[in-house]
């Protein structure tokens, strides 16, 4: 319905010529629509379901994003759009909330699930709005209602226990204090002190939740990961896997059938969607031109934090989003799911693509 009505506006405003040319402009959604077809061409598909998932939640994830960025022109209307996501997040998880005191905790473990799903989904997904308004904050005091639903997205984050987003989210607003001295908040030494106790609060929070089980026990999310990255290198042993890949959605197929005989006992988990990290998801998903194009993006992220502007744009808050997908995706990476693909593609879109808006014009630019 949302396609039928944006195809019909741009039909009355007499703009479908100019929005067909506009796709060209779309460089991130276009390069992951290349992927997947070479990917398709090349590799064979086993796992037929979740090539289907995959595929689906692909095709909407670009046709969504494309109706976004074809829709909202200004740096104005794109920032009002992604607060208005935001606070839907944000509702989201407060429903979450709900849904969990209601005794609808799918595994009972005392963290923030999103219904029928696991904490690090929900973390995931709130954690690019909650560097969104945290930015938007401190680029604009008077913004109370971005600090009001920052707060909250925190809260909601700290309740899913999720330490890969705790630790990302700090390690980019850390980077956004360092890059942006002007920030009058970090200048007091009692402020000072209180990011230094946070530091070592989360850095304690993660050794002896995530670090020290892993050593005691054998039997914690790290030693499952081990397993993961064992597995994982032993496939890229064989020179096809790295030109071409496993396959698009494949991952949980070729892991299921082969982690017993390479680890040589039981693993600790056989049903492992992808591989908890994003250079391997994308060298798997679609072989060495995904991970050469994976680069390029990290390249342009690095290169775009060069010269920040004195205000930031849409753009600029995008790549400390996209930052953030790079960090917390070095241990876990579950971005292709229908809304997480969405957020996913969408900042790669908004902060490296070759149209952007610049925030002194409003009008569009060529990069």
């Amino acid at each position: 319905m949302q396609t039928i009505v944006f195809l019909i506006t741009i039909l009355i405003e007499k703009n479908f010529t100019q929005t067909l040319k506009n796709i060209r402009s779309h460089w991130v959604s276009n390069t992951f629509i290349l992927l997947t077809t070479i990917s398709i061409l090349t590799v064979d598909i086993v796992d037929n379901v979740y090539f289907i998932r995959h595929l689906r939640f692909l095709l909407f994830a670009v046709l969504l994003i494309f109706i976004f960025i074809e829709t909202f022109k200004s740096d104005l209307e794109r920032t009002k759009g992604l607060k208005f996501m935001g606070m839907g997040a944000v509702l989201f998880g407060l429903f979450s909330v709900v849904y969990n005191l209601f005794g609808n905790n799918i595994v009972h473990d005392y963290r923030l699930l999103g219904p029928l799903d696991s904490a690090v989904y929900l973390a995931y997904f709130l954690a690019p709005f909650f560097i969104f308004f945290t930015i938007q904050f401190f680029e604009n005091k008077k913004d109370k209602t971005s600090l009001i639903f920052a707060i909250l997205a925190a809260l909601l984050i700290i309740a899913t226990r999720s330490m890969g987003t705790i630790g990302g989210t700090f390690l980019v607003l850390s980077f956004y204090s360092l890059r942006k001295t002007n920030l009058s908040v970090l200048k007091p030494r009692l402020n000072k002190a209180i990011f230094a106790i946070l530091a070592i609060v989360i850095v304690g929070t993660v050794f002896y939740t995530k670090i020290l089980p892993a050593i005691q026990t054998n039997y914690a999310s790290l030693n499952e990961r081990e397993e993961i990255w064992v597995t994982s290198l032993h496939f890229l042993k064989d020179p096809m896997t790295v030109i071409w890949g496993l396959g698009f959605g494949q991952f949980q197929n070729v892991y299921f059938t082969n982690v017993h005989e390479i680890l040589g006992h039981n693993p600790l988990n056989y049903y492992v969607l992808q591989p908890h990290n994003i250079f391997l998801l994308f060298i798997f998903q679609y072989g060495f031109i995904g991970l050469f194009f994976l680069i390029i993006c990290l390249v342009r992220m690095i290169r775009n934090f060069q010269l920040l502007p004195k205000e930031l744009d849409v753009r600029t808050i995008s790549n400390f989003i996209v930052l953030y997908f790079f960090i917390h995706g070095m241990i876990d990476t579950p971005l292709f799911k229908n809304d997480l693909l969405f957020l996913f593609i969408l900042f790669f879109e908004l902060g490296m693509s070759r149209i952007y808006l610049s925030p002194e014009t409003k009008s569009i630019k060529t990069a």
